[in-house]
């Protein structure tokens, strides 16, 4: 199973995604290319946005099966930011929604 735990601070937000979620085999499973995908696009859409000065990552942690990002989101920006994330997040929960026993997201 794929567990997303999603919490958002003052200023910050934190985003940990672990696990496979098992829906089929390695190198076919269509959840889990579903969450790589929303995953690797918000840490592109992340990089970029931290180019741009809009927000600082403290925590970039990527590995098989694992992905926990600290995101600041600065005033000036922050709306936008965040809304960046809501995006992926939102995709998440509608993958979670699809494949309740593959995704969860707390």
């Amino acid at each position: 199973m794929t567990e997303v735990f999603y919490r958002e601070y003052h200023d910050r937000t934190v985003l940990t995604v672990e696990g496979h979620s098992g829906f089929g085999k390695r190198g076919t499973d269509v959840v889990c290319a579903g969450v790589s995908t929303l995953v690797c696009t918000l840490l592109n859409c992340l990089k970029d946005e931290e180019s741009a000065g809009r927000l600082k990552l403290h925590r970039e942690i990527v590995r098989d099966g694992y992905v926990s990002v600290e995101i600041e989101h600065f005033s000036f920006a922050a709306e936008r930011t965040k809304a960046i994330v809501d995006a992926m997040v939102s995709g998440l929960y509608m993958l979670s929604e699809e494949y309740p026993e593959n995704v969860r997201v707390e």
